[in-house]
């Protein structure tokens, strides 16, 4: 008895059964979503979704923001911390707070464009993924995920180690975003007010000005050398900016830098695993696909799938 042709419409594609329309695929009575929503939905040109990205930005933020607003150290503990990590600084004679934030306090236009500097820089953090996302979409999500395992641990030392700023636990320091009220710096001494007053270690300013350098730097290496070598003054500028304005310490800076470095380790050791576990599958699959040639004693070539005895007759 002979098998059963298949159906036109059983061997149709799901498509082909249900119709290529989008307004089908979502229903008789569905209007299929605008082109530009659809278009920020799905990759295109070789880039990421872009709706996904923002909405994975979005996320780490909120989780982020609400994470520290409640990791809060309390004041006495906080500056006891602070206290000791200046005497540690001075120990090794790079205690140069105090200095540089006098000489930042003596010239107030200097001083405000410095309180500025600190609250933009921030914002360089989503505009360097949408600049790398543009242009160099291969490695976007490799840096998003840089960017992440930089900040997430911070998280953890904020909760085991609160430190005060030297604002608050060195006298003499100038609180220059407070002074001059900049950005709202004078409501930045009320703990009811601002997220996390006691999480100067590490400095998330160093460690992400410090990923946006570096993104640029991988980004624009190639096509634009002076840009990518350029963009490392700015971390540079703000590892000065947040000891002059009185936000951090010197061990601060070297703690947002070793986080930085941490997470780039990590990332990379992920993505060479996540290469062999590819490499390997592939390998594999063109194992099962193309199995290997071999020649009988007759000099008849012969496929090692078609050598093996066929069992069941």
């Amino acid at each position: 008895m002979s098998a059963e042709r298949p159906s036109s419409e059983a061997s149709a594609s799901p498509r082909e059964r249900i119709g290529a329309s989008d307004d089908e695929l979502l229903g008789e009575d569905a209007a299929a979503p605008p082109r530009w929503v659809r278009n920020l939905a799905k990759p295109v040109g070789g880039r990421p979704a872009l709706l996904l990205e923002l909405f994975i930005f979005w996320m780490f933020f909120q989780y982020f923001s609400y994470a520290q607003e409640h990791i809060r150290g309390g004041p006495i503990e906080s500056v006891r911390h602070a206290h000791e990590l200046f005497d540690l600084e001075k120990t090794l004679h790079i205690d140069v707070e105090l200095w540089l934030n006098a000489g930042l306090a003596a010239v107030p236009p200097l001083a405000i464009a410095a309180g500025y500097y600190y609250g933009m820089v921030l914002a360089t953090v989503p505009i360097t993924l949408a600049l790398v996302w543009w242009f160099n979409p291969q490695g976007f999500r490799r840096l998003r995920r840089l960017l992440i395992a930089t900040t997430l641990p911070s998280l953890l030392v904020f909760w085991l180690l609160p430190m005060a700023p030297p604002r608050f636990a060195v006298p003499g320091v100038v609180d220059i975003n407070a002074v001059y009220n900049i950005l709202g710096g004078a409501l930045a001494r009320d703990p009811s007010r601002s997220a996390n007053l006691y999480a100067a270690m590490p400095s998330l300013h160093c460690a992400w000005s410090t990923w946006v350098a570096y993104a640029l730097w991988e980004t624009w290496r190639h096509t634009r050398p002076t840009w990518a070598r350029l963009a490392w003054l700015f971390p540079a500028m703000t590892y000065w900016n947040v000891m002059a304005t009185g936000n951090h310490f010197v061990l601060d800076i070297v703690g947002g830098v070793a986080l930085f470095l941490i997470a780039l380790v990590i990332v990379r050791v992920v993505k060479g695993a996540e290469e062999r576990i590819w490499r390997d599958d592939a390998d594999s699959r063109v194992g099962v696909v193309a199995p290997a040639v071999t020649a009988d004693a007759g000099g008849v070539a012969t496929s090692a799938a078609s050598a093996e005895p066929r069992r069941g007759g």
